[in-house]
């Protein structure tokens, strides 16, 4: 006869549960190896140097994003105060109107602020000053220059004269172009993959049937005469049957489930991770663009 109970001591229950919890490990390794993979590639270049011994050394330098950008320096404002009307003397040639931080209004060794400039074919046409400081009487603006602060630069100074009014001014913001340069490891989720549980379900069932029918019948007929007599005559007569029937099944069915869920989450950044971030994120600087 069948015995469940004998086959299911003989289940190697250690290397079913033992094998699921080897495999949950593997794939925690695996998730390991992945981030450092992640880490080399993508946030750092890698290059090797030999020491004096000639042994092979691997050197890893971040990976920056440029980004140029620009910043106001100063806000666009309203200025009251003494200002002035230009009118162009001499326009001269060579003059652009892009840049106004290339410019420089002299009155002898005294500066006097720009708004903005406008040339038309490298010719001054109209310039536009800012609040005049204190210190500059109307006499010194009769006659001003206007200059290039490049000493590479060759064209002629123009020659300006200004009156002197009362009113406002509007100044626009002074923008500077800036380059940044970030690397590219902050910019960018890091896989910390974990495990943070994982069920092994192991489910046995076994049905066992047995069906045993067993069936016998007997049958016994006899037939017996007697007579007495001069002459005696004797008669006998007998029968006998016997049948079984004997019909056995057995029937087992086994059932084998193995079930396992795996419940991952984003882990904790290390500190040692955490560490090389914070530096890179400190040498985040802007430095003006060229």
């Amino acid at each position: 006869m069948y015995n469940p109970a004998q086959e299911i001591s003989s289940i190697d229950f250690g290397a079913i549960i033992g094998g699921s919890l080897n495999a949950v490990v593997t794939a925690q390794s695996q998730s390991a190896n992945t981030t450092v993979d992640f880490i080399k590639n993508v946030g750092f270049n890698t290059s090797t140097t030999k020491d004096k011994d000639g042994n092979e050394i691997e050197s890893h330098t971040p990976i920056n994003v440029a980004f140029t950008y620009d910043k106001i320096t100063a806000p666009a404002e309203v200025q009251k105060g003494r200002t002035a009307s230009v009118e162009v003397e001499k326009g001269s040639s060579g003059y652009t109107d892009e840049i106004i931080e290339h410019y420089k209004l002299k009155s002898g060794d005294k500066e006097i602020p720009l708004v903005s400039v406008k040339a038309e074919n490298g010719e001054v046409t109209e310039v536009q000053v800012g609040i005049i400081p204190d210190d500059i009487s109307e006499d010194d603006l009769t006659s001003v220059i206007l200059k290039f602060d490049d000493e590479k630069n060759t064209a002629d100074n123009a020659r300006l004269t200004l009156t002197v009014k009362e009113g406002t001014v509007q100044v626009p913001a002074t923008v500077q172009k800036m380059n940044l340069e970030v690397p590219i490891l902050t910019m960018m989720p890091i896989p910390f993959i974990k495990i943070e549980h994982a069920d092994i379900d192991f489910n046995v069932k076994i049905n066992s049937v047995t069906n045993t029918n067993s069936s016998s019948t007997t049958n016994t007929k006899t037939d017996l005469g007697v007579r007495s007599s001069f002459f005696a005559k004797t008669s006998l007569s007998a029968s006998f049957s016997n049948q079984k029937s004997t019909n056995s099944s057995e029937e087992v069915k086994k059932d084998y489930s193995l079930n396992i869920s795996i419940h991952a989450v984003q882990d904790d950044m290390p500190a040692g991770v955490s560490r090389i971030l914070d530096i890179l994120e400190e040498s985040v600087t802007a430095t003006p663009a060229a």
